[in-house]
């Protein structure tokens, strides 16, 4: 799961970028941000228009323009990465990023994009990327141990090999015993039964 701090950065950073995912998490303590930003600069507007009114001064509150108000430099502040980050999270749960116009329907189209919004991570990898929360799948049956990021299965003799490569490295300043030769050995003769004699073509 994405900190806040975390996703208000990814937020910031990729503020330009239509490209890629955006966790639910992600786009959720943004979007929990922005909220909050827009409660605090409305609340100061407030009482910026309250004291005029208070003061009677009639003129000056029809002289007020958008610009004289603190909300309208934060929403302008906003929206572009607020965009960006709403086109990622499409592109998590598996949708096009143009499903962000459906937005603009009044009514129906804020409460769609906001199921859309709520739902999980797609668990394809897509031309958007891979999911950043996918879990390691299980070990699958005959002779895979994992599968790597892109889905393909790495066997078990690479493992195997990978496994033997690190125990070389941290054995090859101890003394080599009788023990360790004859394992060596048996090694040896399994990989040959197993592997040359195996794939050797019968007379």
């Amino acid at each position: 799961m994405t900190s806040p701090l975390t996703a208000l950065n990814l937020a910031v950073v990729h503020s330009f970028s239509f490209k890629g995912r955006a966790t639910r998490s992600e786009f959720w303590w943004f979007s929990l941000f922005v909220l909050l930003g827009t409660f605090i600069t409305a609340t100061i507007d407030f009482l910026m228009m309250r004291q005029l009114f208070e003061t009677g001064d009639l003129a000056a509150v029809e002289a007020l323009n958008p610009f004289d108000f603190t909300t309208i430099y934060y929403v302008i502040l906003t929206t572009l990465p607020m965009t960006t980050l709403s086109v990622r999270r499409l592109h998590d749960v598996g949708m096009s990023g143009f499903w962000w116009f459906i937005g603009l329907v009044p009514l129906i189209g804020g409460i769609i994009l906001f199921i859309l919004y709520c739902l999980p991570s797609s668990g394809a990898t897509s031309v958007h990327g891979t999911p950043k929360n996918a879990a390691p799948r299980n070990t699958a049956p005959g002779n895979v141990a994992s599968r790597a990021a892109t889905g393909k299965p790495v066997p078990l003799d690479t493992h195997k090999r990978a496994m033997q490569g690190y125990a070389i490295l941290f054995d090859k300043d101890k003394p080599v015993t009788q023990e360790i030769q004859a394992a060596r050995k048996a090694e040896i003769s399994d990989y040959y039964r197993s592997r040359v004699l195996k794939s050797a073509p019968s007379s």
